[in-house]
């Protein structure tokens, strides 16, 4: 089972050799999740690293309103919330549901300690995943700070056209709805406002930026 653990960015440039060398003696434990089961609720306490092996969860968060807000697909095999493993407040900041039948390996926080010292490349591996994944949430965080979805999108499509003002979308309207905290068809609604107003050109996944400037002012 160690062996699904090589194609997690965690055990980059990790042989199968070291890692059995790596987890002799460590506790873990494999645990699959039927398709609706609830991996981890939000505000409980984040005390083990839960990395899938196979199938795929979803983060959703309960706001002030009772609201359940979809932020994120997270699939394997990647690691549920490593950011949140450490510090003084580290509890799940949403709630964990198996989209499908999923698998994991679940190793307690001990265990990730002793990793740490027994292999310093997992430690840098762990070290700049968490880098990215903050990286991740402070993008989220000021595209939640715009009030209008067109200026949401603007800042979006901007930070894409950065090498060519003609680019493909690096996520469909659905997964960009749900990054946004919107819905789909308000989405799809403003950018057809915003190509009837000679801002953008789509062709599917494809977007040309035809007035980058104006584009700018919205942000400002």
């Amino acid at each position: 089972m160690l062996e699904k653990l090589l194609s997690n960015p965690l055990f980059h440039n990790i042989s199968i050799a070291d890692l059995h060398r790596d987890f002799d003696g460590l506790s873990y434990r494999i645990k699959i999740f039927d398709k609706g089961e609830t991996l981890a609720q939000q505000g409980d306490v984040c005390n083990r690293l839960v990395i899938l092996t196979k199938g795929s969860v979803r983060g959703e968060m309960i706001d002030y309103s009772g609201r359940l807000i979809k932020i994120e697909d997270i699939a394997a095999p990647r690691a549920i919330a490593p950011l949140f493993l450490f510090g003084a407040a580290n509890r799940y900041p949403v709630e964990v549901t198996a989209n499908e039948t999923t698998e994991t390996i679940i190793i307690p926080r001990e265990s990730i300690l002793k990793l740490f010292r027994r292999n310093e490349t997992f430690l840098e591996n762990y070290m700049n995943i968490s880098a990215n994944y903050a990286r991740t949430l402070s993008d989220k965080l000021f595209f939640l700070s715009f009030k209008t979805i067109r200026q949401k999108l603007a800042s979006y499509l901007l930070r894409l056209s950065e090498q060519s003002s003609s680019f493909l979308m690096d996520r469909s309207q659905q997964e960009l709805a749900d990054y946004f905290g919107i819905s789909r068809p308000s989405l799809a609604r403003e950018l057809g406002h915003m190509q009837n107003d000679g801002l953008i050109l789509t062709d599917r996944k494809r977007i040309t930026l035809l007035n980058k400037e104006a584009l700018k002012l919205l942000i400002k």
